[in-house]
């Protein structure tokens, strides 16, 4: 009796030797380096404090907030929500998780490229576990998702998870390598709601084992792509939240080109922001010519088209979008396909004949990465200035928070003492929104304040001027002025009594 190609496929996988762990371990304490080296640094920026404020209610809030705003970023907050109960929301505290999911991501991403060359280049498996497990912990583009409280990390480490558990069905066949694969790409639509583009790739790829195999892969992601239509749903309704991405079909392509991989989207504008941006575009050109190099040459040429197809669809869907006149671009929502390209990359280095010519070629890589892992780590990395802000503003006794979003600041960083908050008309467990709700912005100039006095705009503000008008006219004087962060913050003194008695503001016209 002939045996089926099923029956050789696993006979073959018994035979081969098991892959050794040690490239592994090493990229998991490497990555590990990366991630946590400087984490607690950066000042907390916009999204992180949304993190925060998510976190920092009862629960009931958070699941309502959640069907208001942030649909897309409801698993993150959910994973985080006991987490952030037992450890608190510092910086290091809410970072930390990022940093874990990267490590976690690093051990099945090297494993990942490791199968990948015993199968195609047997001579060179530890090589490319080395090389893989080196570029996933220096990639700009990957590095800083360690650094930030936010789900981009663990959207790259699900992916990922999801991934190992699909190559382990194409050399199995077990029906338990699906379900984890399904359940795990599921969890990486939950983190980043565009894994999802990849769901059909997957499931190409499935196409020449045999019809049953191929229903099962088309089960398994249809299952994990069922995570979508809810997402869909509610965030159609939350589309407003990304109204404010305004970019041109040139910009977006020069941002694709460089800003996804090889610069960090957030945390790269301290000190070497000027060098890091010219390191980019020789980073790209390096990734371009060692992955051609491994087209033209390598054995896993046709397993590298794949991954190159898993890295640019997405692209090209957002592209087409722009072009339709929709703005769905943010390097940081392509992040998850950065672990694709580690180890496309890893296999074209594999590919140069004499080794170490693509040890060098590794070598180089990481120098030219370095002064990202410098820029990513300085205090205003993240630029929004977040506690510069909190420390300006805390000074006062009484706060006019010229919009909701100026109260991230203290979301983030909580001053020390009782702080009045005159504009606040419901707060932000009640109103289950993420800062709260204000006061008409009319009310703010009519505001009658005795003591110390700080007034704080998120963005320019129409009213602010009269606001400080009015302190002014009684008897209010300017302090000082904060301009060092996103926000404008106006600290005065007041009189500790007030000439006249407060009055409630009402509406101009009635």
């Amino acid at each position: 009796m002939t045996p089926s190609s099923t029956d050789l496929r696993r006979e073959d996988a018994a035979t081969r030797p098991p892959l050794p762990w040690w490239p592994a371990v090493f990229g998991a304490l490497l990555t590990g380096a990366v991630a946590f080296w400087g984490l607690a640094t950066p000042q907390y920026w916009f999204d992180e404090a949304a993190s925060v404020s998510a976190v920092d209610r009862p629960f009931g809030s958070l699941i309502a907030m959640v069907q208001k705003v942030d649909a897309v970023h409801a698993l993150y907050y959910v994973v985080m929500y006991p987490w952030a109960a037992l450890f608190g929301t510092s910086e290091l505290a809410m970072r930390t998780p990022s940093a874990l999911a990267l490590v976690v991501m690093s051990v099945f991403l090297t494993r990942i490229g490791m199968a990948y060359a015993r199968r195609y280049m047997p001579e060179r498996t530890v090589f490319v576990g080395v090389m893989v497990a080196v570029l996933g912990a220096v990639l700009p583009g990957l590095s800083w998702t360690g650094q930030e409280a936010r789900g981009y990390a663990m959207g790259a480490m699900s992916l990922t998870i999801a991934w190992w558990f699909f190559e382990r069905f194409r050399e199995h066949r077990h029906t338990p390598s699906l379900v984890g694969f399904a359940l795990f790409m599921a969890a990486g639509v939950g983190f980043s709601l565009y894994v999802a583009m990849l769901l059909p790739l997957f499931f190409a790829r499935s196409l020449r084992w045999g019809r049953r195999n191929t229903v099962k892969v088309l089960v398994a992601c249809l299952v994990a792509g069922s995570v979508c239509i809810p997402l869909v749903i509610v965030g159609a309704e939350q589309s407003g939240q990304v109204s404010w991405i305004d970019a041109t079909t040139r910009e977006v392509l020069r941002r694709m080109a460089l800003m996804v991989f090889f610069l960090s989207p957030r945390n790269r504008f301290g000190a070497y922001n000027g060098p890091v941006e010219q390191i980019a575009p020789w980073l790209g050109l390096f990734t371009i010519l060692v992955v051609a190099l491994g087209l033209i040459r390598s054995r896993a040429r046709w397993i590298m088209l794949w991954l190159l197809s898993l890295v640019l669809l997405p692209f090209v869907v957002i592209l087409v979008a722009q072009l339709l006149g929709k703005q769905y671009f943010q390097e940081r929502y392509l992040t998850f396909t950065a672990p694709v390209l580690v180890v496309a990359l890893a296999l074209g280095l594999a590919a140069i004949p004499w080794r170490p010519v693509g040890a060098l070629g590794l070598a180089l890589f990481t120098l030219l990465s370095f002064p990202s892992f410098l820029g990513q780590n300085g205090e205003f990395a993240k630029k929004d200035g977040y506690k510069t802000a909190a420390v300006a503003a805390a000074q006062a006794d009484t706060v006019i928070f010229m919009d909701d979003e100026a109260r991230g600041i203290f979301v983030a960083y909580p001053p020390d003492h009782p702080v009045k908050d005159p504009m606040l008309a419901q707060n932000k467990e009640d109103s289950a929104t993420l800062w709260g709700q204000s006061h008409p912005g009319w009310w703010s100039w009519q505001l009658d304040e005795t003591g110390k006095v700080s007034v704080v705009a998120f963005k320019p503000n129409p009213y602010y001027g009269a606001v400080l008008q009015h302190l002014d006219s009684i008897g209010c004087t300017i302090t000082d002025e904060n301009l060092e962060s996103r926000f404008r913050v106006t600290n005065l003194k007041c009189p500790d009594t007030l000439a006249q008695p407060a009055r409630t503001p009402v509406e101009p016209g009635t």
